[in-house]
């Protein structure tokens, strides 16, 4: 069994870097804190990229770091998110559009981090892509998509993926190849819930074999204004009872190769 984790939204935390230039990308706080939870979970962590934010880009970021990031690109990886913050932004994108921001961000994910650190799945910005958009994503190599489709009685499309009978097993846990393109859920989005919140939801997951967790990098920050001061502590006590299930992390693309 096996759980997978990721991070939507990120940027803030290479914003940072590129400005003060530290020594080591774990010199800066939010490395620093998803280094420790690696080295006590043997965790895999995913960030899904923005391009830019609050004019600061990713071009911005600098290429000193790219060997650092290769040697921890067996736990640390990056892919495309979105070109920014934007709400619902592919919702009724082209396959131009979505194209063109998705390889913009694997092109410097490329140029900083090297192609070791490139992942091969993500989860779009809000989970809503045409079909046309979800072609040009295979199109930019991506294997995979993780998103929401909530529960049954409450149920989300995300993809296009509008059948009841497919959604309701990707509800249920499955992982589906579905017109080229791999598919799954997401189970639980831990900045929704406290910790106590959370470790509730895990036992009715118990008897799947793989968990999708994911969180958004802003509420790590003390001036996001719904910052979560025990940001940390709710991932290690996540993890810690996914572990005790007897799961272990790894990427999606991992679970993908294992379903094929």
């Amino acid at each position: 069994m096996n759980f997978c984790f990721t991070v939507d939204d990120n940027i803030r935390a290479f914003r940072d870097v590129a400005k003060n230039m530290p020594e080591s990308i774990f010199a800066h706080p939010y490395f620093a804190m998803l280094g420790r939870l690696h080295e006590r979970f043997s965790l895999k962590v995913q960030l899904n990229m923005f391009y830019t934010l609050g004019g600061f880009s990713l071009t911005e970021m600098p290429d000193r770091y790219k060997k650092e990031f290769a040697e921890n690109a067996d736990w640390l990886r990056m892919s495309f998110h979105s070109k920014d913050e934007t709400r619902w932004p592919y919702r009724e994108a082209g396959y131009a559009e979505v194209l063109s921001d998705c390889l913009a961000v694997q092109r410097q994910i490329l140029r900083f981090a090297g192609e070791k650190s490139l992942a091969k799945t993500t989860t779009v910005h809000f989970c809503e892509l045409t079909e046309d958009g979800v072609r040009a994503m295979a199109d930019a190599g991506v294997l995979g998509l993780l998103g929401l489709y909530g529960k049954r009685g409450a149920e989300r499309v995300s993809y296009s993926i509008r059948d009841r009978a497919v959604g309701d097993r990707l509800r249920d846990g499955e992982i589906l190849m579905l017109d080229g393109m791999h598919h799954a859920g997401i189970d639980i989005v831990l900045n929704n819930f406290d910790a106590e919140g959370i470790l509730s939801q895990l036992p009715a997951l118990s008897g799947r074999e793989s968990v999708r967790v994911m969180i958004h990098e802003q509420y790590f920050y003390k001036d996001y204004e719904r910052y979560q001061a025990d940001f940390e502590e709710k991932l290690a006590s996540t993890f810690a009872a996914l572990c005790a299930q007897g799961r272990e992390s790894k990427f999606f693309e991992e679970l993908i190769g294992e379903t094929v």
